[in-house]
């Protein structure tokens, strides 16, 4: 058996750190020593700048204020990382840093073990092989080419659109509408939840259920009760556009990166 691994796990749900440490627990021939567990960008940067011990971490993308990678910001990140996280969006930008693999969750045993054992061959020096690893993740995750147009009904005609005029897509009760930022409206045949998988999710983000916002249309962003925010648009909105307070975290992240 390899001495133990010193270990920092980065995650804000408990049952995730129970989940995670249950499946290192169950991975033979390994013994993990976890040194501690950071639920907060916060925290985490001050362990991290306080404790050089740890040989590998487990992060968590979206944690209790913000987004994980905004860390990497704060402090140097020497050691190998591990991505655990529900969504693939931040898939690419998380392999600008240490990371050596990403998992979704729930995580998969098998995926799991192929992580430990890339950080095993990385920390043997077996460079070149981690290399190769690495750009195949990178390649796989890579998004296929994302929207840079819309070809719209107006008037008896086809009218092109380019994505960079889209201050918001939202619902109303007739389908789903199209604001340009000039104030111009249009229908689109398509429904909310397919063109926010067609909408490069670094420049669109989906606000709640009825709007998907461009970055470069918000104005204003401000504190609403229950923790919630509520969003100012250009041109502006009929409907007030509300960030839950399950999102709102989130929210900021995107917003700041």
């Amino acid at each position: 058996m390899l001495s133990k691994i010193k270990t920092l796990i980065i995650e804000d749900e408990p049952a995730a750190v129970n989940r995670l440490k249950k499946e290192l627990n169950q991975l033979e021939g390994m013994d993990f020593e976890i040194l501690a567990v950071l639920d907060s960008v916060r925290d985490s940067s001050t362990w991290i700048q306080e404790n050089h011990e740890v040989e590998l971490i487990f992060m968590d993308i979206q944690i209790k204020d913000g987004l994980s990678l905004e860390i990497f910001k704060q402090v140097t990140v020497e050691s190998p990382v591990i991505f655990t996280t529900a969504y693939d969006e931040y898939a690419l930008q998380a392999f600008k840093f240490n990371s050596i693999d990403y998992l979704l969750k729930p995580i998969n045993t098998i995926e799991l073990k192929a992580a430990i054992s890339r950080y095993l061959e990385l920390r043997q020096g077996s460079t070149d092989s981690y290399l190769r690893q690495l750009s195949n993740l990178v390649e796989s995750y890579k998004p296929s080419t994302y929207r840079s147009s819309f070809l719209v009904s107006y008037k008896h005609k086809m009218v092109m659109v380019d994505v960079n005029e889209v201050a918001y897509l939202y619902v109303k009760e007739r389908g789903v509408f199209m604001k340009k930022k000039d104030g111009q409206e249009y229908m689109v045949d398509f429904y909310l939840d397919d063109l926010e998988k067609q909408l490069d999710p670094s420049r669109f983000y989906r606000a709640n259920r009825q709007f998907l916002v461009a970055r470069s249309a918000i104005k204003e962003i401000e504190s609403y009760f229950n923790g919630r925010l509520i969003l100012t648009v250009l041109p502006e909105s009929t409907a007030q556009i509300i960030i839950s307070k399950s999102k709102a975290s989130e929210f900021k992240g995107w917003a700041d990166y």
